[in-house]
């Protein structure tokens, strides 16, 4: 399948998610087969100012791809003149945040804020697919709140102004990120437009991402938590599509995944601060396992590299060939 002239491989996409999806988790996931990878939440006014710290952020040459990278903002020109600098850069798709709930974000008039106008969408879009060569696509939610629920109405109208793909979290922005996907709603979306829908919410397992790609009608299915300490959820993913079964990870897998994922941050980041990072990401790779709550407050207190993965190979050690998801 295509996001314009984009092939996309696989039909199971990574969210972005801000503190994680840097360049070494985005080149992990599509080492595990994802279709896509897309950037953390890039301010358009701070790459128009050319902040350093965002630049840095944005897809850099030699990354696995297709990746996209994911902008917000509520200004029409600064978001087009942001556009036009990320067009320039290593990605392939510019998408553009009109869902984001945070307040930092809504208060700029960006993400989710833009849900409560949708003329004023359709002008940005309109505006930022005429000024740039990539396809553009937008991330939305199903409305602000459950009295203004939008969704369908919005993917036409930004379909219409020129959008290559649509990903619609089935949350409204009024829930963050409680309560459950709508996919009922997102189905209903899939059907009122002719390109591609990527669904989005509540996907944590292999089985769901199949069954709601297949429900949904969607083109994609994009997978946020899910992929949380579970890479390798893209290849089961790939797996179960074509085979209807697929392969269990093993401590000794998961052991190897974790140190060359620490490996990769460093190169990244430099050592002190790919520990740091990389004990928040331990967390979720060794939630629900025997010992790991003991392991992880071992792991807080480790300030080194090969401590740490002196530490880590310690805890696999006795689990082996056994499965752990």
């Amino acid at each position: 399948m295509k996001i314009g002239g984009v092939k996309i491989k696989s039909r199971a996409v990574m969210a972005p998610i801000a503190g994680i999806t840097d360049r070494p988790f985005r080149a992990l996931v599509m080492e595990f087969g994802a279709g896509m990878v897309t950037s953390e939440l890039l301010s358009a006014n701070a790459l128009v100012r050319e902040s350093e710290k965002t630049t840095r952020m944005l897809p850099q040459p030699g990354e696995p791809r297709p990746v996209s990278a994911q902008i917000f903002g509520g200004e029409p020109d600064i978001l087009m003149e942001a556009a036009k600098i990320v067009d320039e850069t290593d990605c392939d798709i510019i998408d553009l945040n009109f869902g984001c709930p945070v307040k930092k974000v809504t208060k700029t008039g960006g993400g989710a804020a833009l849900l409560t106008d949708i003329k004023k969408a359709e002008r940005i879009i309109a505006l930022v697919v005429k000024s740039v060569k990539k396809p553009v696509t937008v991330k939305i939610r199903t409305g602000w709140d459950k009295k203004s629920v939008n969704a369908v109405e919005m993917a036409k109208s930004l379909e219409g102004a020129g959008a290559g793909a649509i990903t619609v979290h089935g949350r409204y922005a009024s829930q963050g990120y409680s309560g459950l996907a709508d996919w009922g709603l997102i189905s209903k979306v899939a059907e009122s437009v002719e390109i591609p829908v990527i669904g989005n919410g509540d996907i944590v397992t292999v089985e769901q991402a199949d069954g709601r790609l297949k429900s949904s009608g969607c083109a994609f299915v994009m997978i946020g938590r899910g992929a949380l300490g579970a890479p390798w959820i893209f290849r089961q993913f790939n797996e179960y599509s074509r085979a209807g079964f697929f392969g269990k990870i093993t401590a000794v897998k998961m052991e190897t995944v974790i140190l060359r994922h620490l490996d990769m941050m460093t190169v990244h980041y430099g050592e002190r601060r790919a520990v740091r990072k990389i004990r928040t990401l331990i967390g979720y790779y060794t939630k629900g396992i025997q010992g790991g709550a003991r392991f992880r407050e071992a792991a807080n207190k480790t300030a080194d590299k090969n401590s740490l993965k002196r530490l880590i190979t310690g805890f696999f050690a006795h689990s082996g060939e056994a499965v752990l998801t």
